[in-house]
């Protein structure tokens, strides 16, 4: 199957799943945006429900194509709840150790999670500051992935950031953890994410107006041996940095966020292949 026909065929799958999760869960607030790659602190309001749909792309001479759906509740103010699904479009022989986007699960996991909201703080009108503990459970949809037996995973992540009309910036970090299976285990993963955006006076509006926000993201990954039979493998692992524009647009019920990363660094163990790419594509439709 060619490239040009998974990409289109991915596109029409993330549009048709957000139009019916949409409609199934009568979304009451809009919630939850933020960047594309990195970590944020922001939790939904108690009671309110976003779903969106996710493609991403990770490519170093093959490419990894998934879409994702995922399901955030507010369960207080404070307190988020999530599930995120992910569908295989186009699969790597030897996908990288990495989780794409920090918020969600990566290639082949289903991940479900919470955010809990430690702190906030607001010095000025239209100003916080706060943090946020990420804890998930992760499931891989298949149990083996470029040829290691997968088991099931733990992922925790804490973030900090300030917020206002205008700029916005976080920082944090997680680690990834998966349980071996006959033997086998993709390496744990460590991450750093930092994020600033900027928020155009022009689209400083309430909903129903356009709205229109600017990322810049990095990210640097730690990503262990990978084991088989319970041997570590000398080409797996290393380290990354990857760094990237990204944006959110909002227009009454629709949002949609895209955006890329390149790397800056790479180290890897061995001879494995670098990554030059990735991408990811969000919409997302309440009702």
């Amino acid at each position: 199957m060619s490239s040009v026909f998974n990409m289109r065929q991915a596109i029409v799958l993330m549009a048709g799943l957000a139009l019916l999760l949409g409609a199934a869960l009568n979304t009451q607030a809009q919630g939850g945006h933020g960047p594309v790659f990195g970590l944020a602190t922001p939790t939904l309001p108690q009671g309110a429900w976003n779903v969106d749909v996710t493609m991403m792309s990770a490519a170093r001479g093959e490419r990894a194509l998934t879409a994702r759906q995922t399901t955030r509740y507010g369960l207080t103010p404070d307190l988020q709840l999530n599930l995120s699904v992910p569908f295989s479009i186009e699969e790597m022989s030897d996908p990288p150790s990495t989780r794409i986007g920090t918020m969600m699960g990566g290639i082949g996991d289903a991940e479900a999670s919470a955010i809990w909201r430690l702190q906030k703080m607001y010095p000025g009108v239209g100003q916080r500051f706060e943090s946020s503990l990420l804890i998930s459970g992760l499931y891989p949809v298949r149990g083996r992935r470029g040829g290691l037996g997968i088991g099931p995973g733990v992922h925790v992540a804490a973030v900090t950031g300030y917020a206002s009309r205008t700029v916005y910036a976080w920082g944090g970090g997680g680690y990834q953890h998966h349980a071996q299976k006959g033997g086998d285990r993709p390496g744990d993963l460590g991450y750093l994410s930092a994020v600033v955006a900027w928020r155009p006076p022009i689209f400083q509006h309430d909903y129903p107006k356009p709205d229109i926000r600017f990322f810049v993201e990095s990210l640097a990954e730690f990503a262990g041996r990978a084991q088989v039979d319970g041997d570590a493998q000398p080409s797996s692992g290393g380290e990354k940095v990857f760094v990237g524009p990204t944006f959110l647009g909002l227009y009454r019920a629709w949002g949609l966020g895209a955006g890329m990363l390149f790397p800056v660094y790479q180290n890897l163990n061995g001879t494995q292949a670098k990554e030059n790419l990735r991408f990811a594509l969000n919409l997302s439709y309440w009702f």
